[in-house]
């Protein structure tokens, strides 16, 4: 089976994940009045989210590729729910129900909580996923291997998705807020990401290199079966998933950073007058 064929077989689509994205598409565009910008945020994310869930590429990790489990974990904690937030308008989350919750009503507060949620999901979540993947298919995934008998060959992959995305929107909280009230001083905002970049670049590093400890019969593509579309081998694999952790993820936080201070300076003109006041006047 080729690429081509496997992508266009309409088996591959979740058609109920398709028909419940189009049902959170129209609950959204005809319940909250939103502008075209945040219209277009959450169409992002919705469709982020099926493409990793319900197409074709969430079926690949059937044929053992960690760099699809990495995907979606990239897009479920930490893509998507930055999109949702930043797409969702000030009454969504900010009102009686949700601010029952501390972590909601003053998640500026919680910063350090929502941080630890966010790192811990990170990591607990790629090594359950390679767990779960070295026991159903008696693989070495980033040096981590489990027996076929284990209980982790068994274990739902839909429990781990919404607990990373539910991580994912509280790491996110903090920052992307819809109450810019609620939200954490620009300045320590870009610390709070940078941290989360080195969390994530970490963990990046950590599973590219395990992946060049592999053995030679790893670098094998073992995975180039007939059955396979995407031939590769384990090495490359791993490899793949790494730099996607590492580069996109730090990517994505280092842009949200450099938005966050652009739009602190334009809300801040006085920062300019302020500069010009001090500059010595040989200098001018």
């Amino acid at each position: 089976m080729n690429a081509t064929d496997y992508f266009l077989n309409p088996y591959n689509w979740s058609f109920t994940g398709l028909l419940a994205l189009v049902l959170v598409l129209l609950l959204y565009l005809l319940l909250l009045k939103t502008s075209n910008t945040q219209k277009v945020l959450f169409c992002s994310a919705s469709l982020l989210i099926y493409l990793v869930l319900g197409s074709p590429i969430a079926d690949l990790d059937n044929y053992g590729l960690h760099s699809v489990s990495m995907l979606q974990h990239i897009i479920l904690l930490m893509v998507s729910p930055i999109l949702i937030l930043k797409s969702l308008p000030l009454k969504a989350i900010d009102n009686k129900f949700f601010n029952i919750i501390p972590l909601f009503n003053n998640p500026k507060k919680y910063f350090i909580i929502t941080w630890v949620i966010g790192a811990i999901a990170m990591w607990t979540g790629h090594f359950l996923s390679a767990a779960m993947m070295s026991s159903k298919y008696g693989i070495a995934i980033c040096g981590i291997t489990a027996s076929k008998n284990s209980w982790l060959a068994h274990f739902p992959e839909t429990p781990v998705f919404v607990l990373l995305f539910v991580a994912g929107f509280l790491l996110a909280l903090p920052v992307f807020h819809p109450n810019k009230s609620k939200r954490l001083h620009p300045l320590k905002s870009v610390v709070y990401l940078f941290t989360a970049c080195v969390s994530c670049s970490a963990l990046g590093l950590y599973v590219t290199f395990m992946a060049n400890s592999a053995s030679m019969l790893e670098a094998i593509p073992v995975f180039a079966t007939f059955r396979n579309p995407v031939p590769m081998s384990v090495r490359t694999d791993q490899e793949l998933a790494g730099l996607m952790m590492w580069v996109p993820g730090c990517i994505l936080y280092v842009l949200s950073s450099v938005e966050i201070m652009l739009h602190w300076y334009d809300a801040n003109p006085d920062i300019d007058k302020k500069q010009l006041i001090e500059v010595p006047i040989s200098d001018k």
